[in-house]
């Protein structure tokens, strides 16, 4: 990285609290160290509304700062939907908690999902399942699943909001930084262009693998969604039409690179 990783004091994960990102939506973030790398965010995120809608759970190494700032926002008890991408600690971390507190919370998730989530004991009645490209509707938004461009986990499931233009890309988009930062707009481009290829190399390692030309064409369909909000689970969200753009922009020169660049980032990582 371009950036020199700045010294961790406390090498633990860390919760920054909430963001207001417009629109009725809020992150609510921790921060992960990760050794000699940098720092990660990790995201959940809020929709407040008469339907209050979680996306993903967090670590479960934050539960009581997550859970008391859920509550104090919208109160657990009321929290109708949660969106889970995929099963991985750091965005199913607080789930089974939430669940019980929120037992009127429906858990959206797909086929492959909903395995996963047997065999962590989650009950399938409180299981919604959705397959790419289905609209949920949930008051005024129509959430469209979508599969994101690249990922670690197979059953990973994002949605286009296409009421609200918001897009959410589970761990697309995720970025080691070199310090932790509340906008997305306080990273230097260099750093958060290597802080995209550094992550993708540990997150998505098959990347070295893909046609360039087939990546390109899945960060174009995103383009053309005209998104003017991007939620990431591992990067301060991108706000505004200009802001998503210049992600996705530099996201396609970074991760696009020739294959061997991209194969001897995947060795500097590991």
């Amino acid at each position: 990285m371009n950036a020199k990783p700045e010294a961790v004091a406390n090498p633990k994960p860390h919760f920054a609290g909430s963001s207001d990102l417009g629109g009725g939506w809020s992150s609510l973030t921790g921060w992960l160290p990760v050794a000699g790398q940098g720092m990660l965010a990790v995201n959940a995120f809020l929709l407040r509304g008469r339907e209050p809608v979680l996306i993903d759970t967090g670590l479960a190494a934050l539960r009581e700062p997550m859970l008391d700032l859920i509550d104090e926002a919208v109160g657990l008890a009321k929290l109708r939907w949660i969106w889970l991408s995929h099963a991985d600690a750091d965005h199913a971390g607080n789930l089974a908690a939430i669940l019980e507190r929120a037992p009127g919370a429906t858990l959206v998730t797909n086929f492959l999902g909903a395995g996963k989530l047997d065999m962590a004991g989650i009950r399938p009645d409180r299981l919604r399942l959705v397959i790419p490209g289905e609209s949920l509707r949930i008051g005024a938004m129509r959430l469209i699943a979508l599969r994101p461009p690249y990922y670690d986990a197979p059953e990973s499931m994002g949605f286009f909001d296409s009421n609200s233009r918001t897009l959410f890309a589970v761990d697309s988009f995720g970025a080691l930084l070199p310090r932790v930062c509340a906008r997305l707009a306080e990273v230097d481009p260099p750093a958060l262009s290597d802080g995209l290829a550094a992550w993708s190399a540990i997150d998505a390692p098959w990347l070295a693998d893909v046609e360039p030309c087939r990546l390109a064409e899945a960060l174009a369909r995103l383009r053309r969604l005209d998104a003017t909000r991007l939620l990431s689970g591992h990067l301060p969200a991108a706000t505004g039409e200009d802001e998503v753009l210049h992600l996705l922009d530099l996201a396609r020169r970074a991760l696009v690179p020739a294959r061997d660049s991209f194969t001897a980032r995947q060795g500097a990582a590991a």
